[in-house]
């Protein structure tokens, strides 16, 4: 398909060792970097999918997802209705949605979570003391065994997850 909509399908390195892919494959560039392309396709589930889209956040590449796994929340299209999706998105028959997410700051570095965050207590602890902040400005703190925050599809996702409507 990738050929005859004259179409480069670019596979980063990664996906070409998990999948084990070998040369010769029509259309596709085995080991390209996928990073500006005009558009990410996504074979997978919600865990892959939210892979890509942290991947990806904050440029202006949008994700559209191919549901490989078993609930898809985040997925564009089914499995059976694989070919006339990718069709639909080589063509550009999409709406982009855009997700809000979170950047958390640590010791390590910057984070990106599409969905959620949480703070754990440490194990040798018996409550955790959590300082929390929105764009620099402290706003309290809080003794707990944990902390979640989630973005508008975190906590859905955790309601699908948990048997919700």
């Amino acid at each position: 398909m990738c050929g005859e909509a004259d179409v480069e399908l670019r596979i980063p390195s990664d996906e070409v060792e998990k999948l084990e892919l070998r040369s010769g494959l029509p259309g596709a560039a085995l080991g390209a970097d996928p990073d500006d392309a005009d558009l990410a396709v996504v074979l997978g589930g919600d865990g892959t999918i939210l892979t890509a889209l942290r991947r990806y956040a904050g440029r202006d590449m949008p994700v559209f997802a191919m549901n490989f796994g078993e609930i898809g929340f985040l997925a564009t299209v089914e499995r059976d209705d694989l070919d006339a999706g990718f069709a639909r998105a080589l063509a550009g028959g999409f709406e982009v949605l855009a997700l809000p997410a979170l950047t958390v700051t640590t010791s390590s570095g910057d984070r990106i979570a599409v969905n959620d965050v949480s703070f754990h207590r440490r194990q040798d602890l018996r409550v955790a003391e959590l300082g929390y902040s929105v764009v620099g400005e402290e706003l309290g703190q809080v003794r707990c065994d944990g902390l979640v925050v989630a973005t508008p599809a975190g906590s859905t996702g955790y309601n699908l997850a948990n048997g919700g409507p």
